[in-house]
């Protein structure tokens, strides 16, 4: 059976997380929302991060106003989020699996990257502008290959929560935002514990 690989994108290709954080947290200070740490921002990402937010009492204005804030900020940063050590690599070696990204980040953010980076294996890159609901875009891209085995590899415990919930495989990577313990708890399918460890699994 024809295997099609889903990627998050932010804590699984790109080493995102001080810049993305950062900017989150100064939009949440200037917009009055009350997440000012570390914890209370991962924590976030315990579930789908828009759900986590609205249901903090968040309107979708006020959510659209951190994320814009924040998009600027890693367009204007860039420069200073790198890619994980040895995924290029790996995704070069996968490529001959349909490969898709699903993430929370915005569409055109991760095309950049992924085009300065020289890691453009992708067949579409489904960003938070498209869609909130990861579960949503999992289900597109499982549309598009409806007799395939689907695989989502993410590095939070809402992304398994999101692929198990879409009903395709998942794997937790964990190297990006989340540790093992909170990644063990979701009960992904399969846990990775470097990039390599992905061409052992597919």
């Amino acid at each position: 059976m024809e295997k099609v690989l889903i990627f998050d994108y932010d804590g699984v290709i790109a080493d995102s997380k001080a810049v993305f954080m950062r900017y989150f947290l100064e939009a949440c200070e200037k917009y009055g929302v009350n997440i000012s740490t570390e914890e209370e921002f991962l924590r976030l990402y315990e579930g789908n991060v828009y759900e986590s937010m609205l249901s903090l009492g968040l309107t979708k204005k006020k959510i659209l106003s951190v994320v814009y804030y924040m998009r600027e900020g890693l367009m204007k940063n860039r420069d200073k989020i790198r890619i994980f050590p040895g995924i290029k690599d790996v995704l070069k070696t996968l490529s001959s699996y349909p490969l898709f990204i699903v993430t929370s980040n915005d569409t055109e953010v991760v095309k950049t990257f992924i085009t300065e980076w020289d890691i453009d294996f992708f067949e579409e890159i489904i960003g938070s502008d498209r869609e909130a609901s990861k579960v949503r875009k999992i289900e597109y891209v499982m549309k598009k290959y409806p007799h395939a085995l689907h695989f989502f590899i993410g590095d939070t415990a809402g992304d398994i929560l999101e692929g198990r919930k879409a009903g395709v495989k998942t794997v937790a990577a964990i190297w990006g935002w989340h540790d093992m313990e909170k990644l063990s708890k979701a009960k992904p399918d399969y846990i990775a514990t470097k990039p390599s460890h992905l061409l052992e699994i597919f």
